[in-house]
């Protein structure tokens, strides 16, 4: 599945437990949790997903975007 994410506006391929987004970062899912190739660490909470380094949630950016 094929997603944008609205506040970044990066796009994301993903395939159940492989999250890739346009910029080649890769995520993996393990149980609740993503974990990122660089790093990055990504909770399931309900329906939103929280990034455990930034404090950023789906509800108000984009969790797998690393802000520097």
């Amino acid at each position: 599945m094929i997603k944008v994410d609205l506040f970044s506006g990066h796009v994301y391929t993903d395939t159940g437990n492989l999250k890739q987004s346009d910029t080649g970062d890769t995520f993996i899912k393990c149980g609740d949790m993503w974990f990122g190739d660089h790093g990055e660490v990504i909770q399931q909470r309900g329906n939103d997903l929280f990034n455990l380094h930034t404090g950023v949630s789906s509800t108000f950016g984009d969790p797998f975007k690393e802000i520097k």
